[in-house]
């Protein structure tokens, strides 16, 4: 058979089998519950739920086990790292329960005298990838907690892996030197564009956000438009506000970006 003939048979076979190996697989969990310390539910109990798309399979399988236990520990804590990944989220929900009933379960007599629910607790959590592709899984970890008190509290946080090593990528691995100023800027400038009310960066203040608290934090996430920075209750402005999400397009970023930086592919393609 003509050499030729032959290569041209099994190059489509060795691109495939090269695109499968870098392929990382994920999987969904859930779980939710709510337990109850007493047989009167009017009383409230602790409601548990949970969606966990976490990764479980990759052609390096070193590679798989840092970025697991990355997730694992940032999310339910460094004891569960060592655990295989579906006996995780049981093992966690037991220790929430038993540390419910050790705040509650001494005081149940107290509880049942008193009107409304009363031990009503409430643990969500959601994790999932935003961002996957051959080069970078960009992940988000959101928690939302109800312990009591006028209002619950969530935050969001994101890990952007560099798949060829496992590691997470921060600021100062993709933007240039002094970066700081102007991308604190760009995010300002970002966030006017985005509240049709707001004119300018110096009316920030008026309308709820705390300008000088506004500043690169490395929870972002990368997506085919650009680089989405989240920013908490709290942290730039008050817990009714919610969480601010300001998307930085690439062509408004280039200028800041290292050359040839992990990410770059995105913007240089698209452009």
């Amino acid at each position: 058979m003509n050499k030729y003939l032959v290569f041209s048979l099994y190059l489509p076979l060795i691109l495939l089998i090269s695109c499968a190996k870098q392929e990382m697989e994920m999987k969904n969990y859930s779980y939710s519950h709510t337990f109850h310390l007493t047989e009167d539910t009017t009383l409230g109990g602790l409601s548990i739920s949970i969606e966990a798309e976490l990764p479980v399979k990759y052609h390096n399988k070193e590679i798989l086990t840092s970025i697991q236990q990355q997730i694992v520990g940032k999310m339910f804590g460094e004891i569960y790292t060592s655990l295989p990944v579906d006996s995780i989220i049981p093992r966690y929900v037991s220790r929430l329960y038993d540390d419910y009933k050790i705040s509650y379960g001494n005081d149940l007599e107290k509880y049942k005298n008193l009107k409304g629910p009363m031990l009503d607790n409430e643990i969500q959590v959601e994790a999932v990838s935003m961002f996957l592709d051959d080069k970078i899984l960009s992940f988000s970890y959101e928690r939302y907690a109800f312990m009591g008190g006028a209002h619950g509290n969530s935050n969001r946080y994101f890990y952007n892996f560099d798949l060829s090593n496992g590691h997470i990528l921060k600021e100062s691995d993709i933007f240039i030197d002094n970066y700081k100023s102007p991308l604190t800027e760009l995010i300002k400038q970002c966030i006017v564009e985005d509240n049709a009310e707001i004119e300018s960066v110096a009316d920030l203040n008026e309308f709820d956000f705390w300008e000088d608290e506004i500043k690169p934090n490395n929870n972002f996430y990368i997506s085919d438009e650009g680089i989405v920075y989240v920013f908490n209750p709290y942290e730039i402005a008050p817990y009714s506000t919610g969480q601010t999400e300001v998307t930085l397009p690439y062509n408004r970023l280039k200028v800041l970006l290292k050359p040839d930086n992990l990410i770059s592919y995105l913007y240089t393609t698209t452009s």
